[in-house]
C-alpha cells in the first residue's frame, strides 16, 4: 500500500477550505477506506492557533484532528524538544538524526539559522521566548524540517505539500530519492493515472519516548 505524508499546509488547507482542500480530502477518504496509508506530523512547533496561542498538549492536537475528520490517520513523531514537541509523543534520537534534520532545515531555508539561539540573536529576539509572534517564523521552519524528517525516518513513500519550497529537496544529492508531490499529483498516483512512482529508501527507526522531552539543541 502506498504511504502519503501530509505536510502541515495540507492541514491548513482543510481547516480553511483552501483550493487544495478537495484533493486532500480525497486522500484522507482513501485512508478511511483502507486504500492508502496517510499520516501527518504531530508537533507543537507547528500548531499556532487563532490569536497566537499554540497547542501544548497532545490530547488537544488529537481533539483538533478529530474535529477536522482526521482522527483515523496516522501521526508521526518528531525529534523531542522541550516546548516544540508534545510531551510523551516524540522521539529520542541520536546526533546523526539531529544532523539530518538540520540538513533538511538548511536545504529548505538556506538563509535562516538552524538553531533557535542563533536565529534569536540574528533577529534581535528573546532566546527565552519561543511563543512570541516573531518566534513563529522560525518555529514554522523547524516544523517543516520536522515533517520531512519524520516522513523520511518512517520510510514513507510520498510527501504531499502545497509548499513549493519542498521542491528544493530532490535537487540535492542527499535527498535524491525524495518524492515530493502536490495534493493533485498524489491523487493522480492514488487513482492510477500515474503508475510509476519512485519509492524513497527506508531509514532506521529511532526509539519512541514515552514520558520525556529534551532540551533545545
Amino acid at each position: 500500500m502506498r504511504s502519503f505524508t501530509l505536510e502541515n499546509n495540507c492541514l491548513i488547507n482543510i481547516d480553511e477550505k483552501r483550493s487544495a482542500h478537495g484533493d486532500i480530502r480525497t486522500l484522507i477518504e482513501a485512508a478511511r477506506r483502507g486504500e492508502a496509508d496517510i499520516a501527518i506530523l504531530a508537533s507543537s512547533a507547528y500548531e499556532r492557533q487563532p490569536g497566537g496561542a499554540h497547542l501544548k498538549r497532545f490530547a488537544d492536537f488529537e481533539s483538533r484532528m478529530s474535529a477536522l475528520g482526521l482522527g483515523h490517520i496516522s501521526l508521526l513523531r518528531p525529534i523531542g524538544r522541550h516546548g516544540l514537541s508534545f510531551h510523551g509523543f516524540s522521539i529520542m534520537s541520536d546526533e546523526a538524526s539531529i544532523e539530518r534534520e538540520r540538513l533538511i532545515f538548511r536545504t529548505l531555508f538556506p538563509t535562516k539559522p538552524v538553531r533557535w539561539s542563533d536565529y534569536a540573536v540574528s533577529y534581535g529576539l528573546d532566546k527565552k521566548d519561543l511563543s512570541s509572534a516573531a518566534a513563529w517564523a522560525w518555529r514554522n521552519c523547524l516544523g517543516a524540517a520536522q515533517a520531512f524528517w519524520a516522513h523520511e525516518n518512517g520510510g514513507r513513500h510520498v510527501f504531499v505539500t502545497t509548499n513549493e519550497g519542498f521542491a528544493r529537496l530532490p535537487k540535492k544529492l542527499e535527498f535524491a530519492n525524495a518524492v515530493i508531490m502536490t495534493p493533485t499529483q498524489a491523487v493522480q498516483v492514488l487513482t492510477g493515472d500515474n503508475r510509476r512512482m519512485p519509492v524513497a529508501g527506508l531509514r532506521r527507526q529511532s526509539r519512541p519516548v514515552a514520558d520525556m522531552d529534551f532540551l533545545l539543541r
